[in-house]
């Protein structure tokens, strides 16, 4: 398997963020290539009254999210899948009137088809029930999310599951090959380079993406782009707009910062003071 995750790790909106309803956990090495990271409540939250769950800004990471709410009280799991988005939104401030709880993992993009039962073709931005593409894992988990109220329990049981699912005969190495080429350069290539690489037709190359990424290659290192600029300016004490404009190929500083807010919403510097300041 590509271990792609030693050379790229996306960066969220709020990347210090801990609430009651917030936390993040590493997967075991079996399953780093594949997963982000596990994440969701260290513990159920409680209400006598009741507790309010910070606003979360949610950013373009190149992942993708299965999603678990638990209510513990009345023993109900809602769940949903979040497909790679190109989109900012804000996660709403909820007002908890039970003892709740949330579980979720974090794929890699190009990790999901190893997992799921569908192609991605449709996961641009798509918010649906997990059983759209992972028929079974609903029915498999529920047991494990209501008796193991504990996030590092959860992620144990979890991570059991998950290496018996996963199928390396589903991975397309012309994509893998194209995804590592984007992740090498920074973002900064195009199709005609991937295609040259690749040994692959652009046309079918697209195809290929559509079905294994959700995305079009454009689209994919466009994301990449913008990812490894907010890790620059996130946590480069030295960055300063000028050398991101010549590492990742923007004409000019108006240029680089029209296309960071496009994916963040605000401007580099206040996205950086967002950051730090939701700790």
């Amino acid at each position: 398997m590509f271990k792609l995750n030693n050379i790229y790790h996306p960066v969220t909106a709020q990347p210090f963020l801990k609430d009651e309803s917030y936390m993040e956990i590493q997967p075991c090495a079996a399953l780093k290539p594949y997963i982000c990271c596990f994440w969701g409540a260290p513990q159920p939250y409680l209400c006598v009254s009741s507790i309010e769950i910070k606003e979360k800004l949610v950013i373009p990471d190149t992942c993708m999210d299965i999603i678990f709410n638990i209510n513990m009280d009345k023993h109900e799991l809602t769940d949903l899948f979040a497909g790679i988005s190109d989109t900012t939104f804000k996660d709403t401030v909820k007002k908890v009137t039970s003892t709740m709880s949330c579980f979720a993992i974090r794929f890699y993009s190009w990790a999901v088809p190893l997992f799921s039962d569908d192609s991605l073709n449709s996961a641009l931005n798509t918010i649906v029930g997990v059983e759209a593409y992972f028929k079974t894992f609903k029915k498999d988990l529920q047991d494990i999310l209501f008796d193991y109220p504990l996030i590092v329990d959860r992620v144990a049981k979890v991570e059991q599951y998950l290496t018996k699912k996963i199928n390396l005969n589903k991975q397309n190495n012309n994509v893998m090959n194209a995804v590592f080429k984007i992740l090498k350069a920074n973002g900064r290539t195009n199709i005609s380079e991937l295609a040259s690489y690749t040994a692959v037709s652009q046309r079918q190359l697209e195809r290929l993406f559509l079905e294994y990424v959700g995305v079009s290659p454009k689209k994919f290192s466009n994301l990449v782009r913008y990812q490894y600029l907010w890790r620059d300016v996130l946590l480069d004490r030295n960055f300063n707009m000028q050398d991101g404009v010549f590492k990742y190929g923007y004409t000019d500083q108006s240029h680089l910062a029209n296309d960071f807010k496009k994916y963040h919403a605000m401007s580099p510097m206040d996205a950086k003071m967002f950051a730090y300041n939701s700790r």
